[in-house]
Order: C-alpha cells, then structure tokens, then sequence
C-alpha cells in the first residue's frame, strides 16, 4: 500500500534569517508540519544539507490525521560567510498501528528551509583569506600543490579573493597544461592574475613527468 503525502508544512516551508553576523551565534526556527492524511504517521529519520545546520523532532511518536507536530531548525554560523540555503528533510511512514506495518511501510520526505546571508567575523576572515593584497583585497591562497604532471595533461585550480568592506567574493579559475616545451623535474610556475585592478602573482609548483 502506498503511503500518500501526509504531511505538509504549515506556513512557509522556507525561512528567512536576513542578514546575520556570525558572532550572533545559532539561530533557531521552528516548523509545523500538519497531518492531512487518513492514517496516523511518525517521523523516523531527519538530515540537512550541511554539518552547520541540525534538525530536531519527535522521533517515532505518531502524529494522527488533523494534528501537528514542530520541527526545529538550528544554523550555526560559525566560520561561514556569504548568502546560506540550509535544507532541514525528514523522513516519515505511517505510525504502529496503522493499517501496514511500519517494518514494511513506504517512506515519504518533507523538507524545510532556513535562508538568509551570513557576514562572516573578522577572525574568520583572516583565518580563511590569510593573502593580505591591500586594504581592500585579500586571497585565498597564492600558491597550488598540483603534484605529478604528465606532457598534455591539465589540472585546474581555484583562487578565491575576497572585497573589502563589502566581504563580497570572487573565484578566480587558473589552469596549468604541461605542454612539450616545459622541463622535467620540479617545477614552480609562475602566473599572474589580474584582480580588482591589481596584479597578483601565484605560484604552481609541480613534478613534471
């Protein structure tokens, strides 16, 4: 017997948390989720999209046709910056009881949402764009690891220079292609980026093969 969609989320499936600072710690919401279906359902499992967000239910306990049950969704913004889309799912089949056996019951999923745009710490900011260029320009890194290289082979890396005081960010694609000409042996290879107006140096070291 298929089970139908229960349950669904009273009000806006998708909150918003608006602009955050990370030094404002976990931010909470709470969800409802209401039973319109025939038969009694219970929430078994519940995961979300990313490790700094945590969902929290009442797991197992039957929620009969009519009535709700709250879902808790807590971000933590330790460490993050930039706009942030945490989903929050949970997984439900019908209750004991109920006209099929829960061991052999289908499961359905319900999600919910927390959103909003985070403006990271300073200490963060430091921690995660330690390339001081300016001011007004920090990076990511200025120098790639690519290991082993072989004659035609091409290996793509990612520099990511972040603007002050906006924090907004850019990722800045570099790729390296060992052609005929370039020497075996160790081989640090220099480029040069053009960010914000600024020339930046980055360094590949490589083993060319």
């Amino acid at each position: 017997m298929f089970v139908a969609d229960s349950l669904i989320v009273v009000g806006l499936a998708t909150l918003s948390l608006g602009t955050i600072h990370e030094t404002d710690g976990p931010q909470e919401r709470t969800f409802w989720l209401r039973n319109v279906g025939q038969e009694a359902v219970a929430l078994t499992q519940g995961y979300t999209s990313c490790g700094c967000t945590t969902i929290h239910f009442s797991k197992g306990v039957a929620v009969s046709p009519g009535d709700s049950t709250a879902v808790r969704l807590r971000f933590n913004p330790r460490g993050k910056g930039g706009d942030f889309h945490e989903v929050g799912t949970l997984v439900y089949q019908k209750a004991e009881g109920s006209s099929q056996s829960p061991a052999v019951s289908p499961t359905k999923r319900v999600t919910v949402t927390l959103a909003g745009s985070c403006i990271t710490s300073e200490e963060t900011l430091l921690r995660q764009f330690p390339v001081r260029v300016s001011d007004t320009l920090r990076l990511s890194t200025v120098r790639f690891d690519l290991g082993i290289m072989h004659v035609g082979e091409s290996r793509e890396r990612t520099v990511v220079a972040l603007r002050l005081p906006s924090q907004a960010q850019e990722r800045i694609p570099l790729r390296f292609t060992v052609d005929a000409d370039t020497p075996k042996g160790l081989q640090h290879i220099v480029k040069k980026l053009k960010v914000g107006g600024q020339e930046v140096a980055v360094t590949l070291d490589v083993l060319v093969r």
